[in-house]
């Protein structure tokens, strides 16, 4: 691609958002496989930290109280407590996974919380208490102590709370931009915890015979109970008397938003079509980043809008305002991803310098896009960038959990290529994406 003016815009219903300034070219051009070039693997897998890169958007204004985490942690406790480390059970393969499963679930739990910085922190905590959760069901099970009707209760309760809960939302924030970022957080929560109080099976006839059965069941009722939990302390602990609400606003941005989606969509949706792939571009683009690139690219693409459908379809306003924002990045990095290929770019790299070039383009193109203006909604939507990146560098270093024992390979190397290439294109998206989610929320406060 040799000029700006093609840069993928945005479309709404009644016009198109203005092109993306600044075009930022990746040296990973021509046709065919790798022509006999004989790539430096090592060089490539010593240039890539896959630590390196966080791709969570942890972006949450609100304060986390900390109370929280300690009640995850004495739940936890008091559920393990009532797990002897050796069940006494008479199904002597039982007794021994129920030993296992308590060790393991009391792990986490041999120190109490010190602090809480982050919602993945508390997501931690309330992991672990439902890991506890599930052994002490399948002790009880194992018992014969198991009860149905008290999950049943349990369950009961949760479901009150949520819907006490949610008759008292209004999304009150000090702005509408911080309201989508503070109850989509509470959104998911809620979500998460409405579905985990649908049992996915009955309780079993004989608990005996189904500890593990009745174990999931408990911990998904816990799981609940902590969601709920959390969401209440959450919002209680940011929400102000004097916030103004903002569940309108919201709303509209929301629905505003999905037909810029849709949009945007039937710019691309000739590539979209199931049946589209590789194949169709009028040249051959086999084992070349261009086809890995195009798969990942239109597979993200399809996701995020489905995604941005579903949240807006079950009414989680915030979460459809991300959602849609998240699917504008991914249908303009794609649109642009269909361009590039066209104009026959994507081969494969002819150089490990030019793999380490396309590395050091997409850093930087991610580092432009979590610059933009304002910063946490730009740390939402770059987060495929994000994830892109990392993909790339564990192409060439290894996942960083696991030793890789040997270099990249070719195949990995033209992986690497098309990661980054579609990292640069997600990361341009990220401005003027944002720049339409913030206009959006502002003209629907103000009622435009």
């Amino acid at each position: 691609m040799t000029e700006c003016s093609r840069r993928a815009f945005l479309a709404a219903a009644t016009g198109a958002l203005a092109a993306t300034a600044g075009c930022s070219r990746l040296p990973v051009v021509g046709d065919g496989g790798d022509g006999g070039v004989d790539y430096d693997a090592e060089r490539l897998q010593g240039v890539a930290d896959p630590t390196a890169v966080t791709v969570s958007a942890s972006a949450y204004p609100g304060p986390i109280p900390d109370d929280r985490a300690t009640r995850h942690y004495e739940r936890g406790r008091e559920l393990l407590d009532g797990v002897p480390r050796d069940p006494a059970v008479p199904n002597e393969v039982v007794a021994a996974r129920l030993a296992r499963d308590r060790e393991r679930a009391a792990e986490p739990f041999a120190d109490p919380p010190d602090g809480v910085s982050t919602l993945d922190d508390l997501d931690g905590w309330r992991y672990d208490r439902a890991n506890a959760a599930e052994v002490r069901g399948a002790y009880e099970a194992a018992t014969g102590d198991a009860d149905p009707e008290s999950m049943r209760e349990r369950r009961a309760a949760v479901r009150d709370s949520l819907h006490a809960f949610r008759g008292d939302w209004a999304y009150r924030a000090r702005s509408p931009l911080e309201a989508v970022l503070v109850h989509r957080r509470l959104e998911l929560t809620v979500t998460r915890a409405g579905d985990a109080v649908v049992a996915d099976r009955p309780f079993p006839a004989d608990p005996k015979r189904a500890v593990s059965a009745v174990g999931s069941l408990a911990a998904a009722v816990e799981a609940a109970r902590a969601d709920a939990g959390d969401a209440a302390a959450l919002r209680a602990a940011y929400r102000e008397p004097s916030m103004p609400a903002h569940r309108s606003a919201v709303e509209t941005a929301a629905v505003r938003l999905s037909a810029a989606v849709r949009a945007t969509e039937a710019r691309v949706y000739e590539y979209l079509d199931p049946a589209a792939g590789p194949e169709n571009f009028q040249r051959d683009v086999a084992d070349t980043p261009a086809e890995s690139l195009f798969r990942r690219a239109k597979s993200g693409a399809r996701t995020a809008v489905d995604s941005a459908e579903s949240a807006l379809d079950r009414g989680e306003h915030a979460r459809a305002v991300t959602a849609a924002g998240r699917a504008l990045v991914s249908l303009v990095a794609f649109e642009e991803v269909v361009a590039a290929i066209r104009d026959g770019e994507y081969g494969m790299p002819a150089s490990a310098d030019a793999v380490v070039a396309s590395r050091e383009a997409a850093v930087d193109a991610v580092a432009s896009a979590e610059s933009v203006e304002p910063r946490p909604l730009a740390d939402v939507l770059a987060v495929r960038a994000r994830s892109m990146l990392r993909n790339g560098d564990v192409d060439l270093a290894g996942h960083p959990e696991y030793d890789r024992g040997d270099e990249p390979t070719v195949e990995d190397i033209r992986s690497a290529a098309g990661h980054y290439a579609l990292t640069a294109h997600a990361a341009a998206a990220v401005e003027p994406v944002a720049r339409r989610v913030t206009a959006e929320l502002r003209a629907a406060a103000s009622g435009t």
